[in-house]
């Protein structure tokens, strides 16, 4: 990498939401360089299993850490969880992600207002715990993942694409911010990526028409945006497809984005909201 990312972000990294896919990744390579782990998920079993091997295959510390994100006061256990541990990075990817119309079936305020913790007030509670030590010691790293749903409205993404927003406004903010006191932040804007999840969707033959990264491309292209970028959208088609959104009028691009749903996972029918 051409930078002693221990020495920058160690020794411990903190990765919420890293029992698999992104974050999984994201805990394989920040263990390939040497940094101690503490991995949150409610994934109990899958958790567990992943810093097993990662602990195992790197010769680092992985420590689980049961947790949901979807809990208002998951910050003091977590805290608590952590201890005396100096957490020098933090990587949050936890994220609760739908595509339908605003009012669907089985949906709800209550589904929705989970949503806002778990995207939004949760990395928000973990970046202002986390961050005021890595301040006072004039190093460390802050890395929230996100969406290129958050570049503009995004019909059918709703709300999950304003929670992304959010993320990346805070992060690119915060970068500008932390950079006296030598702590990179990092809005990573991943694209269509091959975690279990859209794994799964594609399976069921949805997606047919975007192009894929794995989870470790997204990473690998993080970790060097990491101190560089206030921003990065990982993969070059997604970086391509953005640009042409950006040049396109407001409503264009607001209409090619759903336009992008209703074709990749709605089976290209238009949704009508559900009032009953």
């Amino acid at each position: 990498m051409g930078r002693k990312i221990a020495e920058q972000y160690g020794p411990w990294a903190l990765i919420a939401g890293g029992a698999q896919g992104i974050g999984r990744a994201w805990a394989e390579r920040l263990a390939e360089e040497g940094l101690n782990l503490l991995v949150l998920d409610r994934e109990v079993q899958l958790l567990h299993n992943a810093c097993r091997d990662i602990a195992a295959a790197h010769d680092v510390s992985c420590e689980p850490l049961v947790a949901d994100l979807a809990n208002p006061d998951v910050l003091a256990s977590v805290t608590a969880a952590v201890g005396e541990r100096e957490v020098g990075l933090l990587v949050y990817n936890a994220a609760m992600a739908d595509v339908g119309p605003f009012y669907k079936q089985q949906g709800s305020l209550e589904n929705e207002l989970i949503k806002a913790q778990v995207n939004m007030l949760s990395p928000l509670s973990m970046v202002y715990h986390f961050a005021k030590p890595m301040l006072a010691r004039k190093r460390g790293g802050i890395v929230l993942m996100s969406s290129g749903s958050g570049f503009q409205g995004a019909p059918y993404y709703a709300h999950y694409a304003a929670t992304k927003a959010y993320s990346i406004v805070l992060a690119e903010s915060l970068w500008f911010e932390f950079k006296p006191y030598h702590v990179d932040v990092l809005a990573c804007v991943a694209g269509m990526t091959l975690s279990p999840a859209v794994a799964a969707a594609v399976e069921r033959g949805e997606g047919q028409h975007s192009v894929y990264q794995t989870p470790e491309e997204v990473v690998e292209e993080g970790l060097a945006a990491l101190g560089r970028e206030p921003s990065h959208v990982c993969g070059v088609h997604n970086r391509d497809n953005q640009s042409q959104l950006n040049s396109l009028p407001r409503e264009q691009a607001i209409t090619a984005i759903s336009q992008h749903a209703v074709r990749n996972f709605l089976d290209d029918k238009t949704p009508t909201q559900l009032l009953d």
